[in-house]
């Protein structure tokens, strides 16, 4: 298979993979190294970057390496030693997973898939704060997974009968990202979060059908804002508590809502008829 011919849905269980079981490890691992975010972190930045130095035909070898790595993980005790080997997998995960960004073609970062990697990077740090007292940590990652991979599958049928299309509102997306970012960033309200948490999820799942990379459905983002957000939320969330996670979210409000207000998304709604969707 070539690099141009990768299905966007690989680089979706890609990403929802490393969340998990990155984020997982890195819990359990580094919980005093910024919470545990630090593997997460690293595999998001080098996805991010577009550092992909392998040609088609042995960009298997650094997952295949990183997959060694973390069966090996239990052989160590936990400490320093295991923390390094850790890191060491997800660098190596996030040099295969650019791969697959440039084999799409389009791997600028985007505020939506910015927002899904902040609430899936810190799901294991803040699934309590998010969801409130009385979640255990298995029905938040269901809660999240199961967002994640359900709300495509629902929009997936309305595509295909042609009642719902990615490029008739370019501004839709952003607006869903603000309003579910201003409600994850709203204080002991497990309601209204759970209601954002659904906004976010359907904004990156309609962002990520844009009909061009240059889109303004896909208002690009610093490639690494990211990762930066979440290395901020793992290294206060000890002493700031959700307040850190609320402030990375009023961050991604503001952005959001600034780039509603730009005149040149108002001004720029051409459409590309023939390009495909891209991840």
């Amino acid at each position: 298979m070539s690099e141009l011919k990768r299905p966007p849905a690989l680089r979706q269980a890609d990403a929802l993979a490393a969340w998990l079981l990155l984020g997982w490890l890195g819990h359990r691992l580094g919980w005093s190294f910024a919470s545990g975010v630090l593997p997460v972190v690293l595999w998001w930045a080098l996805r991010c970057s577009g550092a992909a130095p392998f040609t088609h035909g042995s960009s298997v070898w650094p997952l295949a390496c990183a997959a060694g790595l973390l069966a090996a993980l239990p052989l160590l005790p936990n400490g320093p030693a295991a923390l390094a080997l850790l890191l060491l997998a997800a660098a190596l995960w996030g040099l295969w997973s650019a791969s697959l960004a440039r084999g799409t073609g389009n791997n600028a970062p985007s505020l939506p898939g910015l927002s899904m990697g902040l609430m899936m990077g810190s799901l294991w740090l803040a699934s309590q704060w998010c969801l409130g007292p009385g979640w255990t940590q298995a029905q938040a990652v269901a809660l999240h997974g199961g967002l994640m991979l359900g709300v495509p599958l629902l929009l997936a049928p309305l595509r295909r009968l042609g009642r719902w299309s990615a490029s008739a509102a370019p501004w839709t997306p952003t607006a869903l990202l603000a309003m579910g970012a201003l409600l994850m960033a709203w204080p002991d309200a497990t309601g209204w979060r759970l209601a954002g948490m659904v906004l976010l999820v359907l904004a990156w799942a309609w962002g990520a059908h844009g009909t061009q990379p240059g889109h303004q459905a896909r208002a690009q983002v610093p490639a690494g804002l990211g990762p930066v957000l979440l290395l901020a939320v793992g290294w206060l969330s000890p002493t700031q508590g959700p307040a850190a996670l609320q402030a990375a979210w009023a961050v991604v409000a503001m952005l959001a809502l600034a780039d509603l207000l730009r005149p040149s998304r108002r001004l720029n709604t051409e459409v590309t008829p023939h390009e495909q969707p891209r991840y």
